[in-house]
């Protein structure tokens, strides 16, 4: 009867322990975008493979979305099994940042008008190492 007991109770304990989330600080599932500009902004991600480039991209599929002024957002990796570690091997993240006001102007019109009326405040390029040492954090403007 002992031996059913403890082997219950051991049973138990492994269950509890696979269940418990892995909470490893080495890994993230996050990127945190802050705004501190005094306007809001829209931002596009995208991951793209070392050695190439991505010049043509929808600019209406402004995935990331809007950011008010003074505000933030947690952009999160699409991939529920894997981090921004395993995501960012041999790619980068690039992220365009535009002005809202001014895209929300020209959101239904083809692409080559919003590139041609809309202007790209920023391009962000990083690797994995640029977002380590930015602790995970993209400012928008970038210091000086």
């Amino acid at each position: 009867m002992k031996q059913i007991r403890m082997s219950i109770l051991l049973i138990a304990a492994c269950m509890l322990l696979c269940a418990c989330p892995d909470n490893n600080e080495s890994e993230h599932r996050y990127i945190t975008i802050l705004n501190q500009s005094d306007k809001a902004i829209v931002w596009q991600p995208q991951m793209i493979r070392n050695g190439e480039t991505n010049e043509q991209f929808d600019y209406r599929k402004i995935l990331g979305g809007l950011i008010n002024r003074d505000s933030l957002y947690k952009f999160n990796y699409d991939d529920r099994e894997n981090t921004w570690e395993v995501g960012l091997n041999n790619h980068y993240l690039q992220i365009i940042v535009m002005e809202a006001e001014t895209f929300d102007k020209y959101i239904d019109e083809p692409c080559d008008t919003i590139r041609k009326y809309v202007p790209v405040l920023h391009t962000y390029q990083l690797t994995l190492e640029d977002l380590q040492q930015m602790n995970w954090m993209v400012v928008y403007p970038p210091g000086e």
